[in-house]
């Protein structure tokens, strides 16, 4: 599992830590950039320092960040911009897993609070824009699944331009870190579909979990239609298994 952390130098400044499988030695220490440019980086948390919990302009530029990763405050103490600078990937890992545990519950017991108006929301886009419909979803599931990376695979027609040509069935990719980059992918969504072919039997079901991997993949049918959810994530427990139900049982349109 790949993850990307930031910790916050100071009111202008991020330090900014890559940890994956990379043999390079550089990246085995962080980059400092300028706040502004965080929004554009692949990002699994950050760490705040209390000190900076009066800066308003601060937080203020934090809260896009916010919207897709946790934020940690933090005691110097605790996690200074020296250790950050060193940390290493299998501690990154510990923390990252701890912050997520207590943001994805926060996102779970909202999404409790909000399932019906949100599963009416997403319904009413179904029809019209599919497009927005599995931008907002993918947006939804990685914040309650807790995921570090994400694909959604669907299936979409696309309509024809001329007369004399028919609607033509396309199989579209939605992967990212921080936000949905719906793509068509012929080769990945023929290949995923005709891998799981004939086992979409339910609205939502657990295909598998891998914990050593943390490599999880959900089928489920949104109105008869197939999708494919593949993730990496920490933890994958009863309560998301529930809500996650729920919300595919809650966009289906009545027949």
């Amino acid at each position: 599992m790949e993850i990307a952390l930031a910790y916050v130098k100071s009111e202008t400044q991020v330090l900014y830590h890559h940890f994956g499988e990379s043999s390079n030695p550089s990246a085995e220490r962080a980059q400092c950039f300028d706040l502004d440019q965080l929004a554009d980086k692949n990002l699994n948390g950050v760490f705040l320092p209390k000190e900076f919990l009066s800066s308003e302009l601060l937080l203020e530029r934090l809260e896009k960040t916010a919207s897709h990763a946790p934020i940690k405050t933090i005691e110097r103490e605790t996690l200074s911009s020296e250790d950050f600078d060193r940390l290493p990937a299998e501690t990154a890992k510990k923390l990252t897993k701890s912050t997520y545990n207590t943001w994805v519950l926060q996102n779970n017991l909202s999404l409790m609070e909000n399932i019906f108006p949100i599963s009416q929301h997403l319904k009413s886009l179904w029809p019209n824009d599919r497009t927005t419909f599995f931008e907002e979803l993918w947006h939804l599931l990685k914040l309650n699944l807790g995921a570090t990376n994400l694909k959604i695979a669907y299936n979409h027609l696309r309509k024809a331009e001329k007369e004399n040509e028919k609607n033509q069935l396309i199989r579209v990719v939605v992967e990212g870190v921080n936000k949905p980059n719906p793509t068509e992918n012929k080769e990945l969504g023929e290949a995923l579909f005709k891998h799981y072919e004939n086992q979409f039997g339910s609205n939502f079901e657990l295909e598998s979990f891998d914990e050593a991997t943390s490599q999880i993949t959900i089928l489920a049918s949104i109105n008869a239609s197939p999708v494919i959810i593949m993730a990496e994530v920490f933890e994958f427990g009863k309560l998301q298994h529930a809500l996650l139900k729920g919300l595919f049982d809650g966009v289906q349109l009545e027949l």
